[in-house]
């Protein structure tokens, strides 16, 4: 008898996701659960129509209850947990249809693909399918997560967790579209809610670190770092004992209140380690801390630490990838380029569209082989993964940086896109500016304003050259403003337009105190001394 599937999802106005969504699991359900908590557009139309069974349940600001309603109904051998603006594949289904078949298999990490807005991915495991059980239910009001009853359901069937490593796409958190459904705010409010509720929570205070780490927010990483661990100290350190997530909820208290450079941050991940699991998350911070500070063999002990743990875990990203980089790093900070462009590629064969390893291998190849060995490395990359425009940029990146801006210029305009568009669009109006096409490098830091404020810093810097009154609202912290304001001005004087260099010095006291460092700066490019 064929293994019976049950997709569960819970939806509220997703009618514009729903259409592609259907089509792409076609053939993998045999049975749809969707929990509509409230649409009012044609969304219960369209999965009603598709053949799904629609549960109506009203919102009650808890992702967890609503993922229950969803289990109660479903009748499948199995259980898959998809949302609307996830894609899957012909591909996909056909390696979850036979994976359900083995019997020695009772739960299974799917890899999810995470599309930036710059043209990159980001991946990593979920588990999000096992075999239907009553004693499996969501826990957590948002972030819900059903892996501790699943694991007590493993040990006691004697069934363990497989992998499906063919891709579903997720598309919901691409900037644009979390911003224009407002994700920022409804999460922080639900994570507000379960903190204030229960301040020990540790779980929703992990949940709030990961949101201000994703949307760049320095001032609510901190804010969420000191509260937890004023609540960690009163609860004591036993309270993380058994939880799995621990380690990265110490690694991200750590990066909220502590520049790596400082030694504060070592000490308070020496005092914690105790305390938590085995934690590739808590080690990689570590090491990065080390790495900051120059201890070079204990941040070596650090990566090769995460590596360890690799089939313990089963995150790809922290046990393979980024320690390798970071060895990578160490290589090259011990003046092994060689050693550093093998460890690079090694961590590209884990995941071929990484941005960071891309970079490595980018800018180590161009260093070590010049453009001859950017081309060779092009062929053996597009062979193996076909068009990639991560790969340009990080070609167009390390030829800026090197200076090669004709190389960079061609690279980024196939990453950028057309219209340009992202980190890539930005970069692509720095290099325009770089060459003296400042037309051509306004326009694009104007078009691109909205979406990516590093762009603004650019329109602000083309108003001063002219001599314009500005007025922009940009959310940038202080580091980012300064680092992307010095990636404008270094465009403008590789230009070697005395000109416009002249007319930004005399207008720069307009912003006279932001950033303190651009008189001087100026002067010296002006003067060439």
């Amino acid at each position: 008898m064929t293994t019976r599937i049950t997709i569960a999802m819970i939806v509220r106005d997703e009618a514009e996701m729903a259409p592609a969504f259907l089509e792409s699991v076609r053939g993998l359900w045999d049975q749809l659960v969707v929990v509509d908590t409230g649409s009012v557009d044609k969304t219960v139309e369209i999965f009603t129509a598709a053949g799904a069974t629609v549960v109506h349940h009203p919102w009650r600001n808890d992702f967890a209850d609503a993922r229950n309603v969803s289990l109660a109904h479903a009748t499948g051998d199995w259980v898959l947990v998809l949302d609307a603006d996830e894609r899957g594949s012909l591909e996909f289904t056909n390696a979850f249809r036979a994976a359900a078949e083995d019997s020695k298999l009772g739960a299974l990490n799917v890899r999810i693909s995470n599309p930036l807005p710059y043209g990159h991915r980001r991946e990593s495991w979920v588990l999000r399918a096992f075999r239907t059980d009553t004693s499996i239910r969501f826990r957590h009001a948002i972030h819900e997560d059903a892996s501790d009853d699943v694991a007590r359901v493993l040990a006691r069937t004697g069934t363990t967790v497989g992998t499906i490593d063919a891709p579903i796409e997720h598309l919901g958190y691409v900037r644009t579209r979390a911003a224009a459904k407002d994700k920022k705010a409804r999460d922080l409010t639900l994570l507000a809610q379960c903190v204030a509720t229960n301040p020990h929570d540790f779980y929703s205070r992990l949940k709030q670190l990961e949101l201000a780490r994703y949307w760049r927010d320095g001032v609510l990483w901190r804010d969420a770092a000191v509260s937890a661990v004023d609540w960690l100290e009163d609860a004591g350190h036993s309270v993380l004992n058994g939880m799995p997530w621990a380690g990265e909820l110490i690694a991200l208290i750590a990066e909220g209140l502590f520049a790596p450079e400082s030694d504060k941050s070592i000490v308070f991940l020496d005092a914690w380690e105790p305390s938590i699991p085995q934690s590739a998350a808590f080690f990689h911070r570590r090491a990065q801390c080390h790495e900051a500070q120059g201890r070079l063999n204990e941040a070596q002990a650090d990566f090769e630490q995460c590596m360890k743990l690799g089939e313990v875990l089963g995150d790809r990203q922290l046990t393979t990838v980024r320690p390798l980089l970071g060895l990578a790093r160490l290589a090259l900070m011990r003046g092994d380029s060689a050693r550093a462009r093998r460890l690079s590629l090694e961590a590209l064969d884990e995941v071929p569209r990484d941005p960071e390893a891309l970079l490595a291998v980018a800018s180590l190849t161009l260093h070590l082989e010049g453009r001859a060995g950017i081309e060779q490395w092009v062929a053996a990359h597009d062979a193996k993964v076909g068009n990639c425009p991560e790969r340009d940029w990080a070609i167009g990146e390390a030829a800026f940086a090197t200076g090669d801006s004709k190389l960079a210029l061609s690279a980024l305009r196939h990453a950028a896109g057309v219209p340009p568009a992202g980190a890539a669009g930005v970069r692509l109006a720095q290099v325009c500016l770089a060459l003296g096409d400042f037309e051509m490098s306004e326009r694009m830091a104007r078009s691109l304003m909205t979406s990516e404020p590093e762009a603004g810093l650019g329109v602000l810097l083309f108003d001063l050259i002219h001599g314009r009154d500005t007025a922009i609202d940009l959310e940038l912290t202080p580091e980012t403003a300064q680092a992307a304001m010095r990636h404008w001005v270094d465009a403008l004087v590789i230009s070697n337009n005395e000109l416009l260099l002249k007319s930004l010095s005399a207008n720069v006291g307009a912003i006279d105190g932001l950033f303190p460092w651009l008189p001087q700066y100026l002067d010296l490019a002006v003067t060439g001394t």
